[in-house]
């Protein structure tokens, strides 16, 4: 079975969520409007929502005085080289949570966090 994950993020400001997921993370832009925006990749597509649009009764309608993806780590895996992916967002000077590791399990992998705070962890396919 191959499942195709679709992700909802709330975002406070669309336009730099855009930017940083086409720009920083090189993501395709599929859609946009006023209130949010689509990427797809292969088996993901993400979904950007401009916050203001929850109602006062969803699910997350604190989400604007809570701490944003508290507990979820997103994990996307770089199909080439997770190195060469690390050096380019050193070099645009963007804030890491962690440098590049190998780690005990055989990935090499990288944190970062998006504007809202959503934690992005980088990493190499399983060998």
């Amino acid at each position: 079975m191959t499942l195709n994950i679709q992700l909802e993020l709330f975002v406070k400001d669309l336009q730099r969520s855009v930017d940083f997921y086409k720009n920083v993370i090189q993501l395709d832009l599929f859609s946009q409007n006023e209130n949010s925006a689509m990427f797809k990749a292969e088996n993901l597509n993400l979904l950007l929502t401009q916050e203001d649009v929850i109602s006062s009764n969803h699910y997350f309608s604190e989400i604007k005085t809570s701490r944003k993806g508290m507990g979820v780590e997103i994990i996307l895996v770089v199909p080439d080289d997770v190195q060469s992916y690390y050096q380019r967002i050193c070099e645009m000077q963007i804030e890491l949570e962690s440098e590049l590791k190998q780690q005990e399990w055989g990935m090499t992998d990288f944190r970062l966090t998006d504007p809202d705070g959503y934690y992005l962890r980088i990493t190499s396919p399983k060998k």
